[in-house]
């Protein structure tokens, strides 16, 4: 595994703690397109536009950067009437696979800001700021189904259970403040471990403090294997020097900046 400079990037999102932030690829631009399944919404709920009272949230949260909570809540918000109870839907929100989340999240800028994508995107190869534009109905969003929980043996013959990190565990991560790469690691384990053993949860940071390098990685190396990811890349030939690459799709980041400045 390779190792960040920061918890988080610069919109306040938090990347999964058991994989670094992807560089930008220098590969053929193509349209923006995804492998995440559609029609994500937590079971019982449904999607409506943003109304008044998401923008009034917006507005008075803008600043924060814990961009997880702010979608989880947006998102919770307009599954329910206009100003109803989101509490339950804040449950089923937090407990979905974060590309599930971030999936659902583009389909909500879709129905209430349009299709038309603008954004700004730093060339690889020379360093100037290029604007993108682009239609978010040209995206197919398709998702592998996320399994409840994942098994390994680990050195030591002990048979370690964990489920997979989820938006709760992302947003909560970033309101924890954990700095080190290392510690973020500890933070996540220590989360997902169901079963240790003969233990059960929950469990302290010791359990996964104490593990042997080789079995934390071979339960990250379990996790990342199995955690759905939204892969989202827009194609750019930069204006300045021709250069062609592909630059990943920040769907949080992007979300907010329909709203202004991201923070």
């Amino acid at each position: 595994m390779t190792s960040e400079t920061s918890p988080m990037d610069s919109s306040g999102r938090v990347s999964s703690p058991f994989r670094a932030p992807e560089a930008l690829e220098e590969r053929p631009p193509s349209r923006p397109a995804g492998r995440q399944r559609a029609g994500l919404l937590p079971a019982g709920f449904e999607l409506r536009e943003m109304t008044g009272y998401e923008e009034e949230y917006l507005e008075e949260h803008f600043a924060e950067s814990n961009t997880a909570e702010l979608v989880n809540q947006v998102l919770a918000r307009c599954l329910v009437p206009p100003g109803g109870d989101f509490r339950a839907a804040l449950r089923a929100v937090r407990a979905l696979p974060v590309a599930h989340r971030d999936a659902t999240l583009l389909e909500l800028r879709r129905c209430s800001l349009g299709k038309r994508v603008l954004s700004e995107v730093t060339c690889v190869a020379c360093g100037e700021h290029n604007e993108v534009d682009f239609d978010l109905t040209e995206i197919t969003v398709e998702v592998a189904a996320a399994p409840e929980t994942i098994e390994c043996h680990l050195s030591d013959n002990r048979r370690a259970l964990l489920r997979l990190p989820n938006a709760g565990d992302q947003a909560d991560l970033l309101a924890a403040g954990v700095e080190s790469m290392a510690g973020r690691r500890t933070w996540m384990l220590t989360r997902v471990l169901l079963r240790l053993g003969d233990d059960e949860e929950p469990f302290d940071d010791h359990c996964a403090k104490a593990l042997t390098t080789k079995d934390r990685r071979q339960l990250e190396a379990a996790l990342e294997k199995a955690v759905p990811d939204l892969d989202l890349s827009m194609g750019v030939v930069c204006q300045s020097c021709g250069h062609e690459f592909s630059s990943p799709f920040d769907v949080a980041g992007f979300f907010f900046s329909s709203f202004g400045d991201v923070p």
